[in-house]
This record gives C-alpha cells, sequence and structure tokens, in this order.
C-alpha cells in the first residue's frame, strides 16, 4: 500500500504532530505499506493552532501543489488526512484543501485526533457550514478514532469503516521508573502541558491550595505544584508568575521543559493532575507519560480520559471544573498511597509505540478488504 500523509509534523511540539512523526518515521520500518509525507506547517506555535492568519493560506496553496505533484509522479492508494475538530477557521482549511485534492486518490483515511466536530456541527455551524464540512469530510473508506468514547465526529460525516486506535508513545523510562523519594513534607504534584484555563492549569493550583487548607497541618505544605509547560497568552503567564511569587513554598512554574530536565520532574514527582476541559481534548500524550513513570493520575471524565485510564487505586476521575473534587482525590493520595507498579503494567500492555504502529498497520491493512 502507498500512502500519502497530508498532516503536520513538528514544530509545534503537540499530540498531533508527535503522532504524525510517529506514522511517518514509524511506517518506514514496516513492509507492505509506503508512505510519503506532505507536511502542512499551518501553525508556527502551540498559540498559533486554530488561529485565522493569512500566511496560512500561503502553506495550504502550497501543500496542495506539492500534494498534486506527488500524485503525477506516484500512483497512491489512500490520501490520509487529520480533521479538524470544531473550530471554524480549521474546518474552512478542510473545505479547501479536501475540496482541491481529494478526488486524486481512490480512498481517503481520517485520523480524529482532536475532538469536537460533532457537537460543532449540530450547535454552532451555520446550515453552509454545515453542508460543506459533511461534503468535504463525507463517507471516508477509514476513520481512526483514539478511543470508542470518539466515535460521534466520525459518525458525524458518515465514514464507512471506524476503527479504534489508541495513540502511543516510546517508552519514556525503558530502564523503569526509579523509587520515589518519600513526601518531605510536601507530595509533589505534576502537571505537564499546555498552562492554559481550559487545559485546567488554574483548576490544578486551585485544588492544590484547598487540599493544603484542608490538610493536617505539618512542618510545610502538605502538596507542591510543579507546572511543566508553555502558558497561550500573556496575561496566563502573568497570573502564573504571580501566583508562583507568592507562594514559592507550594508552585514552581518552569515553563516548557524537555530531555534531563523534564525526566528529573517526573522522577521527583508522586501523582499528576490534569483537570482538562479543553474543547477539542482527544487522548493527551500527557497521561501516557505519566502512567509510563507510574505516577497515580487525577484527571477528569473528559473525552478519551475515562477510556485511556485505568479502573483502579491509581487513578482518580472527576467532572470537569470540579476543584473540590480534585482536592479530594489529592487528600486521598497522601493517605493511601496508590499501589507501586499499576500504572506503567498499564502503559506496557496498551500505549506503548510498537503497539500503536502495529495496530495503526492492521486498521489500514483493512482498506484492501
Amino acid at each position: 500500500m502507498k500512502l500519502l500523509v497530508l498532516a503536520q509534523t513538528p514544530p509545534p511540539v503537540h499530540g498531533q504532530s508527535v503522532m504524525v512523526q510517529a506514522l511517518v518515521n514509524g511506517f518506514a520500518e514496516r513492509a507492505g505499506i509506503t508512505i510519503r509525507h506532505v507536511n502542512l506547517p499551518l501553525s508556527r506555535d502551540i498559540a498559533d493552532i486554530g488561529r485565522m492568519r493569512p500566511g496560512k493560506l500561503l502553506a495550504l496553496a502550497r501543500a496542495i501543489r506539492e500534494t498534486r505533484a506527488r500524485c503525477r509522479d506516484t500512483s497512491f492508494d489512500a490520501l490520509y488526512y487529520v480533521p479538524a475538530p470544531g473550530k471554524r477557521s480549521a474546518v474552512v482549511r478542510d473545505w479547501l484543501l479536501l475540496g482541491a485534492v481529494r478526488r486524486l486518490f481512490p480512498r481517503l483515511v481520517l485520523h480524529w485526533h482532536a475532538a469536537g466536530l460533532a457537537d460543532w456541527l449540530q450547535t454552532n455551524a451555520s446550515p453552509l457550514e454545515r453542508h460543506l464540512a459533511v461534503r468535504a469530510l463525507r463517507a471516508a473508506d477509514l476513520s481512526l478514532v483514539l478511543s470508542p468514547a470518539l466515535r460521534a465526529d466520525a459518525e458525524a460525516v458518515a465514514s464507512r469503516r471506524i476503527a479504534v486506535v489508541p495513540n502511543g508513545i516510546a517508552d519514556p523510562c525503558p530502564a523503569g521508573p526509579p523509587a520515589r523519594p518519600p513526601p518531605d513534607p510536601s507530595l509533589r504534584i505534576l502537571f505537564l502541558g499546555l498552562c492554559s484555563e481550559t487545559k485546567g492549569v488554574f483548576d490544578a493550583l486551585a485544588a492544590v491550595q484547598r487540599a493544603n487548607a484542608l490538610a493536617v497541618p505539618g512542618a510545610g505544605p502538605a502538596f507542591a505544584l510543579d507546572l511543566v509547560g508553555d502558558a497561550p497568552t500573556p496575561a496566563d503567564a502573568a497570573r502564573l508568575r504571580a501566583a508562583a511569587s507568592g507562594d514559592s513554598a507550594v508552585l514552581r512554574w518552569h515553563g516548557p521543559l524537555t530531555g534531563a530536565a523534564k525526566e528529573a520532574c517526573f522522577a521527583r514527582s508522586h501523582a499528576f493532575l490534569f483537570p482538562t476541559r479543553y474543547p477539542h481534548e482527544g487522548q493527551p500524550l500527557v497521561l501516557l507519560e505519566a502512567m509510563a513513570w507510574d505516577l497515580p493520575v487525577v484527571s477528569t471524565r473528559w473525552r478519551a480520559i475515562p477510556d485511556t485510564l485505568p479502573s483502579s487505586a491509581a487513578s482518580a476521575l472527576v467532572a470537569p471544573g470540579d476543584v473540590a473534587g480534585l482536592a479530594q482525590a489529592l487528600l486521598r493520595l497522601r493517605q493511601t498511597p496508590a499501589p507501586t507498579g499499576a500504572m506503567r503494567r498499564h502503559f506496557l500492555d496498551h500505549y506503548t509505540r510498537e503497539k500503536h504502529l502495529s495496530a495503526l498497520a492492521s486498521a489500514l491493512g483493512g482498506l484492501s478488504d
């Protein structure tokens, strides 16, 4: 099979671009599936994702031109594309791009890395927008979704076949996570991701502050929070700097970290806190990283997250925006530590890079059935 992948790879680094890179690199190692990649560099950084900008039209035109040139030189079996969530500017991109190139390919594969299109079509789209969006994506030969909870978008555009293919990552600690340091006196909580309101960074801070207020007084705060990631706006950055300077014993904002510095944050943490309510959340890669490091996870019942985490004492889910529930989950973790090894085993059983690529190869192989 010859597959043309029309999608963005890093930069910027986020779940969708990382997983596209895994596809492009991973299938270079596999017989039977040949990948050719046309990059679609529409976003310059995290804050640019989903934003209207004239330069994106030029990037779109270049991608269309390159795709057509590739099709003149090579006969492809299918086009692989990552469709828009419920963002108007990204939906317009789909109309323009697929309208220009879809007819060049006998089959279409949609990989739904971001969620929310079905909701947007029902509640926000005009009749014309709904018609054009469905027309651009309708009757894809294969739709890949990250979990059973995320089938609605593929169903909304009448995909002919839907396959569940969870994300997977390279093991960040192949030798196994180190033994956790004892709380001295604080249980260290890690938040990793875009430090935005909808990703839950301020709910995380409020939950840690509330848990500290409810904890039995000791020699220091019962909980301390490490925030790792960029702030999307100057206003968000100002709020985080003010909070960190006001109580440095409870909050450290590190900004984006990679390599050894990021590994050190995971190694010294006791739990992972990710109370996202991001409208287009799919299956966050940061949760897979946390499980690989064997960290208990406190998160939200949102999108694919309940399907992703194990049902065990090592994970706790609350409703989006429930700060009191988050604080209680943290207090329970301090009183009754999670069993060692549960999250790590769940990662190895379900979310490694090899398991992801194998499931992806199996789904793509079904196109010829």
